[in-house]
């Protein structure tokens, strides 16, 4: 469980997410910590909603049951760009110090990049979006504690950390908006140049506790 987010007021939600390693028993306690608190929202991972099968399903439908709404993401951003790619496509992948890295995030100016980010989005979109209730909330997070750590290739050395992430948001919210115009990308918000011009969000993108 990963605290709570607040979007504007036709959209707020009090929300719990779940993370894909949360084991069965865990699950089973958070479902009735949200009804307990007060709780309106579940958040899965893409994974979970994707790839679980019947397995976790089964929490979903539960949740449902108790009429709490289910969003999909967390800190699944690392699923769009699969770090068994860097083998054979190190340009893919972020640059530090003149080498290539596959610890965190990736090359966002590559447009080979952003163009296999925007095909594995369709595909977890396009079968998460069922299991989504309307209003229908996505969530892509960097990874946890190295939000701030992008590529410093001579391409990206133009863009800030913000606006290398936004790349990638803005990207999986084009596809989002494929399936369902409503529909919501909350983002975070690592912008400390507020004035700055530069990569600017998609208007169906949020800011996570905004």
């Amino acid at each position: 469980m990963e605290g709570t987010a607040k979007i504007p007021a036709e959209q707020a939600r009090k929300r719990l997410f779940i993370s894909a390693r949360t084991g069965a028993r865990e699950r089973e306690k958070t479902i009735k910590l949200a009804i307990e608190n007060e709780c309106n929202t579940l958040v899965f991972s893409l994974n979970d909603i994707v790839f679980s099968g019947k397995k976790n399903l089964k929490y979903m439908k539960l949740a449902k049951k108790y009429e709490i709404n289910i969003e999909a993401g967390g800190y699944d951003l690392p699923l769009l760009l699969p770090k068994r790619l860097f083998m054979f496509n190190r340009e893919l992948f972020r640059m530090f110090q003149g080498k290539r890295k596959n610890d965190h995030h990736f090359c966002p100016t590559n447009p080979r990049t952003t163009g296999i980010i925007a095909e594995n989005a369709r595909i977890l979109i396009s079968r998460a979006v069922q299991t989504v209730t309307q209003p229908r909330i996505f969530h892509l997070l960097p990874d946890k504690g190295f939000e701030n750590i992008w590529c410093q290739c001579p391409a990206c050395r133009a863009f800030r950390p913000y606006e290398q992430y936004l790349m990638a948001v803005n990207t999986a919210a084009d596809i989002i908006a494929e399936y369902d115009k409503k529909a919501r990308l909350v983002y975070i918000d690592l912008d400390t140049e507020p004035e700055a011009e530069g990569v600017r969000p998609r208007k169906n993108a949020i800011v996570l506790g905004k």
